[in-house]
């Protein structure tokens, strides 16, 4: 009899679903099991039905191999001359499978089939991976997911030197920047609407990233997965357009010393070390250990920075046990100037020339430390149920002194306010729940139960100085206050509580999903009148509670098409109305943004595409005049953006991977003030927006892989009156890697240039009226060597 192993580090997947096309082409798939136990191969045939299941522990869902039909439950192992013999054949006759065994000494191997929390397979060309987090589900496969969402891997995150999110977002045509690289903090546009760095997950626990100068260090992550559209029951308090979680790294099963060295542009000098290995008898420990630098001139004319990141991450993976600790910290030093956002005139018909993307108007400096711990496990309470839970904290120190470009004026002169900011911020954020399966009849359910808190806490304080002039195209020099000396007051404290549920209902041939579920929310927030002198009791609270439904639907009518459908909701928190209304004091509930969506997707194993057709509608403020003696603030303004996307990604041929797509959005202001701009475009929603990245293998040069990328965002208005129109923009980048051995040890080169004609445009809006410039041409360079 073969073995049994201690662990699941002695097991090995010898299937997965990017293996699938063996199941569906001409060659046979091939079961493994211990030594000496015996092979036993069948001709490929589309399988959509489980084998045997509850009868030997073998189950084929979806085109994955699993020990034991239990995708929570920990693998088993099936061992032995006698099952193989015996039971394998049986199983093929009774599923009307034709089968062989075959006698031969073979190397263990152990099927092993994904839990629910473990990451997805890498699709065709390592871009992108086959499924990703979907917050109170879990990780799910594209194929069975009634969302459209992309995770990108550390693969691609290294080959294109990615250093922020916003540089991994670019690839996605849904997500445009709103600010500048190199600012303090980044925030983005998804499917028309805002979401900050702050509001990113780590491992699906949120609160964890911080305003200032707190953006996940891509040297912790494994995966940056996008979610798009409001994902309220899914994660809470997430942003309306989307969300983004930031996965981070393990250690793998083969020990990993990995160096990188490289320089940006002007002479921004960088080296990163990622170090891991695995421990234990069983190779049950893993530790995971990222240091990297950033020192020195960035594409800011005259600015120097300083990032330092140093993370940690310990794991263990047991039969019943898996639990990782995450710590990490990361500093930034900033001096000489940050990207301007410009706000324009009330007077301009016409946008302004955009500057030169290096040039910055004033000599800000800014300081920020981050620190950030998360440790979380799962147990596998049954064969069939696993509880969870999940606590993290950080804590952000911020100073430094900045500035306000308003006014801008046809020929760039403006409005300088300069000022400097002392900030403090504490958070908590903490998950605990179960999932779990079981059956009602011919109906099978997973089910899912979690319950949250986030908590954050904010001190801050800021000076002012006198207003300046400037001109963004030829900035004077500019003198600024003094950063804000001592402990800043307390600002603003809130609390995010929620309980979640949820039930993804299939039969057996898991042809249909259906997936339903709710939330109820507790909003809680409260906000101090401060100053630097002190602080006054609080001078506003908000507490309200809400629910939210979600609906989602997958149909598979065929093997690589499924289709689906779903109608979720996201929240944000109202506004306890101020005094200059008629209800003063009165608490708004939750703005309940709502989507509608259906779109289909196909994955052929190598090639994968998503169709997306959605619907979201905003509500907002709006002031009701007809009360007297004061206007009466109302929850009665509406946005709504309706589009059309289409992602694709994948390997078209042996030696050419694609990665890229097309978004079509219509945004439209639908109930504005006194009706001034109903039927008007949405600021900052672009409605044609378009990206293309290829990457080429040249032959005969080995390792030599040629890659280009093409960006193009249509024209767009800053203003709610659509006075003022962004043109159009197109960027091209273009970078080439080499892969090669020396002295036995694998190195990889890689040179990529962005925006290569060094184009000046206008690239996103911040907020109505305050845009953004684009980056100037950037040069990226490094070397990474394995030892």
């Amino acid at each position: 009899m073969c073995p049994e192993p201690r662990s699941l580090a002695q097991c090995r997947q010898i299937a997965h679903p990017t293996d699938r096309r063996s199941l569906l082409q001409s060659r046979p798939a091939v079961f493994r099991v211990s030594r000496p136990c015996h092979t036993s191969a069948f001709p490929s045939r589309s399988i959509t039905r489980p084998v045997a299941s509850d009868f030997s522990g073998i189950d084929l869902v979806n085109h994955r191999i699993f020990i034991a039909r239990r995708p929570l439950a920990r693998t088993r192992v099936l061992s032995g001359s006698g099952h193989a013999r015996r039971v394998l054949p049986l199983l093929f006759l009774v599923n009307g499978l034709s089968g062989a065994v075959q006698a031969g000494q073979l190397e263990p191997v152990v099927v092993e089939g994904r839990r629910v929390n473990d990451l997805a397979p890498v699709h065709a060309g390592g871009q992108v991976a086959t499924g990703g987090r979907l917050g109170l589900l879990g990780n799910v496969d594209l194929s069975d997911a009634p969302f459209s969402q992309t995770s990108y891997t550390s693969g691609l995150i290294e080959d294109q030197q990615a250093a922020t999110l916003g540089d991994v977002l670019d690839n996605l045509p849904s997500v445009r920047r709103s600010v500048p690289p190199n600012n303090i903090g980044e925030q983005f546009k998804i499917r028309g609407f805002a979401l900050s760095d702050s509001q990113t997950a780590i491992n699906g626990l949120y609160g964890l990233v911080s305003t200032y100068g707190g953006t996940p260090p891509l040297d912790i992550a494994e995966r940056v997965e996008v979610l798009l559209g409001p994902s309220a029951l899914l994660n809470g308090m997430a942003a309306v357009g989307g969300s983004i979680n930031v996965v981070p790294k393990r250690a793998a099963d083969e020990p990993l010393a990995r160096v990188t060295v490289g320089r940006e542009s002007a002479s921004l000098a960088k080296a990163h070390a990622d170090l891991g290995r695995r421990f234990g008898a069983s190779g049950e420990w893993g530790l995971r250990v990222n240091a990297s630098r950033r020192d020195g001139g960035t594409p800011l004319a005259g600015v120097s920075r300083k990032d330092d990141v140093g993370a940690l991450a310990l794991d263990y993976r047991g039969e019943r046990l898996r639990a990782a600790l995450d710590v990490w910290r990361s500093t930034v030093r900033n001096r000489g100037g940050t990207p301007i956002i410009p706000g324009m005139d009330a007077s301009l018909v016409a946008m302004p020339e955009a500057p030169d993307g290096a040039i910055t108007v004033s000599d800000d400096d800014y300081d920020a430390h981050n620190t950030t711990a998360l440790i979380g496990g799962e147990f596998d309470l049954t064969r069939d149920w696993t509880a969870f839970a999940r606590f993290g904290r950080r804590h952000n120190d911020f100073a430094g002194r900045g500035q306000l470009v308003t006014n801008v004026k046809a020929d760039g002169s403006a409005y300088l306010f300069p000022l400097s900011t002392r900030a403090d911020n504490h958070a908590r954020s903490a998950e605990l729940g179960a999932r779990g399966a079981f059956r009602t009849g011919a109906i099978r359910h997973v089910f899912a139960l979690s319950g949250t808190r986030q908590q954050d806490e904010t001190r801050q304080g800021f000076v002012y100085a006198p207003i300046g002039v400037t001109n963004i195209r030829h900035p004077p020099a500019a003198r600024h206050p003094a950063p804000a000396a001592g402990d800043p007051p307390k600002t603003s404290r809130s609390r995010f509580d929620g309980v979640a549920l949820a039930d993804t209902l299939s039969l057996d041939d898991e042809r249909v999903l259906l997936t339903l579920g709710a939330r109820r929310q507790r909003v809680k927030v409260d906000n101090f009148g401060a100053t630097l002198q002190g602080f006054t009791p609080v001078t506003s609270a908000y507490d309200q509670r809400a629910w939210t439904p979600m609906v989602g639907l997958v149909i598979k009518p065929l093997a690589p098409l499924s289709l689906y459908a779903n109608h979720i909701q996201g929240l944000e928190a109202g506004t306890t109305v101020g005094r200059n209304y008629q209800n003063a004091g009165e608490v708004l509930p939750p703005y309940k943004t709502r989507q509608f969506e259906i779109g289909a997707k196909l994955d052929r194993g190598g090639f994968a595409n998503i169709l997306s057709l959605f619907q979201i509608t905003r509500p907002s403020t709006v002031s009701d005049r007809g009360t007297s003696p004061l206007p009466t603030l109302r929850l009665d303004g509406e946005q709504r953006n309706r589009g059309v996307e289409w992602a694709f990604f994948g390997a078209l041929t042996r030696r050419v991977r694609v990665l890229g797509g097309i978004s079509y959005t219509r945004g439209r202001l639908i109930r504005t003030q006194d009706g001034a701009d109903n039927g008007n475009d949405a600021p900052g929603t672009a409605p044609l927006a378009a990206n293309l990245g290829l990457e080429w293998d040249v032959p005969g040069v080995a390792g030599l892989t040629l890659t280009g990328r093409v960006i193009h965002t249509g024209a767009q208005y800053v203003d709610n009156a659509n006075v003022l129109r962004m043109p159009s923009w197109t960027r091209f980048d273009l970078g080439a890697r080499y892969a090669t051995r020396v002295a036995g040890r694998a190195l990889t080169l890689r040179a990529s240039v962005h925006n290569l004609a060094d184009r000046r445009y206008w690239e996103g809006v911040y907020m109505s009226s305050y845009v953004s410039p684009a980056a100037p041409r950037t040069v990226l360079v490094s070397a990474t060597m394995d030892f």
